[in-house]
């Protein structure tokens, strides 16, 4: 069997995601803004770093990101057509001329659906933030009806009789 080498920096995120995932399996989980007696469990209400929350921070974040790269896209196809203009005027004869326009070609396509695709993004990511974000609150507002036990093993609040 094949061992991988990986560069440190790799190693180091692999590590990383190994440890995330096991401390996500073994903590307990809870919804985020359920306060003291349904989040962490602590009696400050803060959430633990186990607590599912959700924050549009991310979403916005890589909608911004879409329309930068967008952006430097569009820029980056403006600089490449009009640093080939004249190119196959001066090439004319060449065998490499025609290489050099289909190559042009094929850039400028590929640079035109990044820039598309980053432009259709942005907007679908900042949408996503507001769905969960309205989400959590509607899941938060239909839970605060519930009565749950300050001590999940204490059933008694809950018609449950206890154990002797």
């Amino acid at each position: 069997m094949a061992t991988e080498a990986y560069s440190e920096s790799w190693q180091e995120l692999i590590d990383l995601a190994g440890q995330e995932r096991q401390s996500a399996a073994s903590g307990p989980m809870s919804l985020a803004s359920a306060g003291s007696s349904g989040g962490s469990g602590s009696s400050s209400g803060a959430a633990s770093r186990s607590d599912l929350e959700h924050s549009d921070g991310p979403w916005t974040t890589a909608a911004g990101v879409a329309e930068a790269l967008r952006t430097s896209t569009t820029t980056a196809k403006s600089r490449l057509t009009s640093t080939h203009t004249g190119v196959t005027a001066a090439t004319e004869g060449l065998a490499s001329s025609g290489v050099l326009k289909s190559v042009l070609t094929s850039w400028e396509d590929r640079l035109s659906s990044v820039r598309d695709e980053c432009g259709s993004l942005a907007p679908k990511l900042r949408q996503v933030g507001k769905d969960l974000g309205e989400r959590d609150t509607k899941v938060k507002s239909s839970l605060q009806g519930i009565n749950t036990p300050s001590d999940p093993s204490d059933l008694s609040d809950l018609g449950e009789p206890k154990e002797k």
